[in-house]
């Protein structure tokens, strides 16, 4: 069984028997899973895995976030296509990560020389400082 189908299968079970909402994700490898249906538009389970993406990926400083960061960069760059996540969607997610691997894919960005890339990512570090 899948880490994807698994994780399905725990939701239901957390729902059912305890009430309760699914966990965050906090795994690189269920999240590349998610990352691999998000990129199929056929996929069956691509707006349950962007909605994962999107809303429950634990932020901070897990596998899962430097995953998100990574394709959340990608999307940014131009080098992955995602109709739901605009280059300027895709800074706002990084923004709400506040940890290491978010940091390190905003410098990475604020620090290339196209300028419709640095200066945004830029702005979104200036508000990642305590």
């Amino acid at each position: 069984m899948s880490l994807y189908l698994e994780y399905l299968a725990e939701i239901e079970s957390r729902k059912n028997d305890l009430g309760l909402a699914p966990l965050p994700i906090d795994n690189a490898e269920l999240l590349a899973e998610i990352i691999t249906q998000i990129k199929d538009p056929g996929n069956a389970h691509r707006e349950e895995s962007l909605n994962f993406f999107i809303y429950n990926t634990l932020p901070g400083t897990t596998s899962a976030a430097g995953a998100k960061a990574a394709f959340l960069k990608e999307i940014i760059l131009g080098q992955e296509t995602v109709a739901e996540i605009s280059a300027e969607f895709a800074f706002e997610l990084l923004s709400h990560m506040k940890g290491g691997p978010s940091i390190e894919a905003l410098l990475d960005l604020a620090l290339s020389d196209d300028a419709t890339v640095s200066v945004p990512a830029a702005a979104v570090l200036k508000t990642q400082v305590f």
